[in-house]
C-alpha cells in the first residue's frame, strides 16, 4: 500500500503557512510608515479583513491537503473509514437522492411518474452497490472542505466530522474563532469606526495562530497515524 511521505507533507504545510503569515508581516510592518496612531488605528481594520481572510484559506488549503493526500493513495471503499468512504461516493449518493433524475425508459412516455423514476433512481443505487467497495477513493476537496462563506467554530467542525476527524478537535480554538469573527463582522458591517489598538489586533494574531497550530497538528496526526484507513485495512 502507497504511504504518504511525512516530511514533504509536513514541508507542504509549512510552506502554505508561511507565505501567508509573510504577507501579513509585509502588511503589517507598512503601518509604521503612517504619520499618526489614529491614522494606523484605521488600517489595521483592514488588517482585521486580511487575517480572516488568510485564516479561511489557510484552514481550507490544510484541510484539503489531507484530502488530496489520500485521493493519490488508490485506496478502495472497503479499506478507508466509513466517512471516507461516503464522501468519496457523493456522486451516487446525490444520483440517488436527486427528484428530478428519470427513469430513462419512462423519461419521455412517463415524465411525471415520481414513484417510477424513484424506483429507478433505487435500482441504479442498488446496481452500483454491489461494485461500491471496490471503488477508487476519489474525494472532491470543494465538497468536502467547504468553509460556508464564514468558518464559524461549528462549520470547521462539520469538516472535520465530514473527514472522519474527531470534530470536538475544535473545541479549544472556538473562543479565537468567534474573537477574529466578531472583529472582521465589526469591521465589515461598519460598526468598528474607530479602529484598533495595537494588543487588539496582537491578540487577533495570536488567536489565528493558535488555530492554525491546531489544524496542523491535527491533521499531521491524521496522516500519520493513518486514520483515514478501516480497522481491517
Amino acid at each position: 500500500m502507497p504511504e504518504v511521505d511525512l516530511a514533504e507533507f509536513r514541508a507542504e504545510m509549512e510552506a502554505e503557512r508561511e507565505w501567508r503569515e509573510r504577507e501579513m508581516r509585509l502588511l503589517r510592518n507598512q503601518l509604521s510608515m503612517l504619520p499618526s496612531e489614529d491614522h494606523r488605528k484605521t488600517a489595521r481594520k483592514a488588517l482585521v479583513v486580511m487575517l480572516y481572510a488568510h485564516f479561511e484559506g489557510v484552514s481550507k488549503a490544510l484541510l484539503s491537503m489531507y484530502v488530496n493526500r489520500i485521493n493519490n493513495l488508490g485506496l478502495r471503499v472497503d479499506e478507508v473509514i466509513p466517512h471516507i468512504g461516503a464522501a468519496s461516493l457523493a456522486e451516487v449518493f446525490g444520483a440517488l437522492r436527486d427528484p428530478n433524475r428519470k427513469c430513462a425508459e419512462f423519461a419521455r412516455q412517463l415524465p411525471n411518474d415520481a414513484a417510477l423514476h424513484r424506483f429507478a433512481r433505487d435500482r441504479d443505487f442498488v446496481e452500483a452497490a454491489w461494485k461500491v467497495a471496490q471503488r477508487s477513493v476519489q474525494i472532491d476537496p470543494d465538497e468536502v472542505v467547504d468553509t460556508e462563506s464564514n468558518l464559524k467554530p461549528v462549520v470547521l467542525k462539520k469538516i472535520l466530522f465530514r473527514l472522519g476527524l474527531d470534530p470536538g478537535l475544535a473545541q479549544p480554538w472556538e473562543g479565537a474563532i468567534h474573537l477574529l469573527l466578531n472583529r472582521r463582522n465589526d469591521v465589515a458591517h461598519g460598526t468598528a469606526k474607530s479602529g484598533l489598538e495595537e494588543p487588539e489586533y496582537a491578540k487577533l494574531e495570536q488567536a489565528v495562530s493558535l488555530v492554525v497550530d491546531g489544524i496542523v497538528r491535527a491533521v499531521f496526526d491524521a496522516v500519520a497515524s493513518k486514520a483515514y484507513l478501516a480497522a481491517t485495512a
